[in-house]
C-alpha cells in the first residue's frame, strides 16, 4: 500500500504589508519527513522547501492590501492534496496596508529567557512551576540535547535579531530562571553576541533568590542600568518600567512608581515624542484577577490607577509586556484603543521574539517572529504539544495578535 503524505500543522504565522510567513511540515505515516513542497499564492509558485521537520517559509515581495489564496503542495502526494484547514490556516491571507509614513527606526524585544531552566512541561504545581511528568503532560529536558535549550534558543534568537539589523533590543525580564549569579553570567555571555545595543531589565524570576534570603545583583552582572529608565530611538521614547515585588511572582505598580512614570510621561509629551511603555508584568483589572496567568499579574488596584494615568497621555501608543509566555493583545475601557501587547518567549513554543517598526507619524507595527534555525524549530515544535496539547493554543495567539498595525 502506498504511503500517504499530507501537510501537517499549517499556519499563517505572520503577515506584513509585503510578506507572508508560513509554518508547516510534510507528514508521512506519522513522521515529519524530508520531501519537496511548494507554496502557491494565487496559483503562482512563490516558494519551495525540502527539509525534514517543521518548516518556516517567508515569502517577500508581495503587494500591500492584497488577498492571497495559499496552497501548500507536497511531492509524492495526490495532486489534490493541500494543507488541511484549521484555526491557524484558512487557505487565505491578506497583506497589511502600506504604511502612510516613513519608517524611522526599529527594535526587537525578548522576554522570559529563563537561562538555567532545566525542564519545560509536566504538570503545573500550585506555585505555577513545572512539575512531574504524567499522562498527557510530557516533559522536555535539557538532558535531551547537547546544550541547554535555553542557551541555544536564546542564542539563535539573537542571531536572527542581528540579521534584521534593528537599532536595539529590549529584554523584558525573567532573564535568569532562579535569579542565580551563574544564570546571569550565562545570559551576559550570550548577550555579548548582540551587534546593536541591548537593554535588559529584570522580572520576577530574576529575584527568586530573595526567598532564600540572598540578594543577587543581576543588573551588575549584566552590566545594565536598572529600570525604571528610558531609551530614545528615532524621535520615539521607550520607557522601561519596574513592576517586580522581589521574591513574588505577581507584580505591583504603586504610588511611587506611578509618580515616576507620570513625570516621565509629562516629559515625553512636552517633547512631542510618541512613547511606548515596556513592562514585565501585565496590568490586570479586578474582574480578571482569578484567571491564570492574571493571577500572577499586576495588582488590580495598581492596574486601575495605571489605566487612569495612561488615559491622560495620548502620546502613549502601546504597552509591550512579557511574563505571560503568550502572544495576546488586550484593551481596557479606561484606556480605549490603547493596545497592551504580550509576546511569547524565545525558549519554547513558538520560540521567537517581537519585531517593531516605528514610523514618523506616530504609528508602529509589531510582527512576532519565530526563530528560524533548525534546532530552534525542532525544540519549539516539541514544546507545542505540552500540557495535554493545550500549550499551542495558549502561547500562539491569533494572527492579528502576532502581526499588528497600530495606527497613529
Amino acid at each position: 500500500m502506498p504511503k500517504t503524505r499530507t501537510i501537517s500543522q499549517p499556519k499563517v504565522f505572520g503577515v506584513t504589508e509585503t510578506s507572508i510567513s508560513l509554518v508547516f511540515g510534510v507528514l508521512e505515516d506519522g513522521a515529519l519527513i524530508e520531501a519537496d513542497a511548494t507554496v502557491r499564492l494565487n496559483g503562482q509558485v512563490r516558494a519551495s522547501s525540502q527539509e525534514a521537520g517543521t518548516r518556516l517559509v517567508r515569502i517577500e515581495g508581495l503587494d500591500p492590501a492584497t488577498d492571497y489564496a495559499i496552497r501548500i503542495e507536497a511531492a509524492g502526494a495526490d495532486s489534490n492534496t493541500k494543507a488541511e484547514g484549521s484555526r491557524y490556516f484558512t487557505g487565505n491571507a491578506r497583506t497589511h496596508d502600506a504604511p502612510g509614513a516613513q519608517q524611522v527606526g526599529s527594535f526587537a524585544t525578548m522576554n522570559d529567557l529563563h537561562f538555567g531552566e532545566s525542564q519545560m512541561g509536566g504538570t503545573l504545581t500550585e506555585d505555577h512551576e513545572y512539575g512531574d511528568e504524567a499522562p498527557g503532560f510530557p516533559v522536555v529536558r535539557d538532558a535531551d540535547y547537547d546544550l541547554p535549550y535555553a542557551e541555544f534558543m536564546n542564542a539563535d534568537a539573537i542571531d536572527a535579531i542581528n540579521r534584521l539589523d534593528v537599532d536595539c533590543t529590549i529584554i523584558k525580564g525573567d532573564i535568569a530562571d532562579r535569579g542565580l549569579p551563574e544564570q546571569f553570567e550565562t545570559a551576559a555571555r550570550t548577550f555579548a553576541a548582540f551587534e546593536k545595543p541591548h537593554h535588559p531589565f529584570l522580572g520576577n524570576h530574576d529575584y527568586l533568590e530573595v526567598r532564600e534570603g540572598r540578594e543577587v545583583d543581576g543588573y551588575g552582572i549584566l552590566g545594565a542600568e536598572p529600570a525604571p529608565r528610558h531609551v530614545d530611538l528615532a524621535g520615539w521614547r521607550l520607557i522601561l518600567l519596574d513592576t517586580v515585588i522581589p521574591g513574588e511572582h505577581d507584580g505591583a505598580f504603586g504610588a511611587e512608581r506611578r509618580d515616576w512614570l507620570a513625570d516621565a510621561l509629562n516629559e515625553s509629551g512636552r517633547l512631542g515624542m510618541p512613547t511606548l511603555l515596556l513592562s514585565h508584568h501585565q496590568p490586570v483589572p479586578p474582574e480578571h484577577r482569578d484567571s491564570y496567568p492574571n493571577s500572577i499579574g499586576m495588582d488590580p488596584q495598581d492596574s486601575l490607577a495605571l489605566f487612569d494615568l495612561l488615559a491622560e497621555a495620548p502620546h502613549v501608543k502601546g504597552m509591550l509586556i512579557g511574563h505571560t509566555h503568550r502572544n495576546r493583545i488586550r484593551r481596557y475601557p479606561r484606556t480605549g484603543s490603547l493596545p497592551f501587547m504580550e509576546v511569547a518567549n524565545p525558549k519554547d513554543y513558538p520560540g521567537g521574539f517581537g519585531h517593531y517598526r516605528l514610523f514618523e507619524d506616530g504609528s508602529f507595527r509589531q510582527e512576532v517572529r519565530r526563530t528560524p534555525s533548525r534546532r530552534a524549530l525542532e525544540h519549539s515544535t516539541r514544546c507545542r504539544g505540552l500540557f495535554k496539547g493545550g500549550y499551542q493554543h495558549f502561547a500562539l495567539g491569533s494572527l492579528e495578535e502576532r502581526s499588528y498595525v497600530a495606527d497613529a
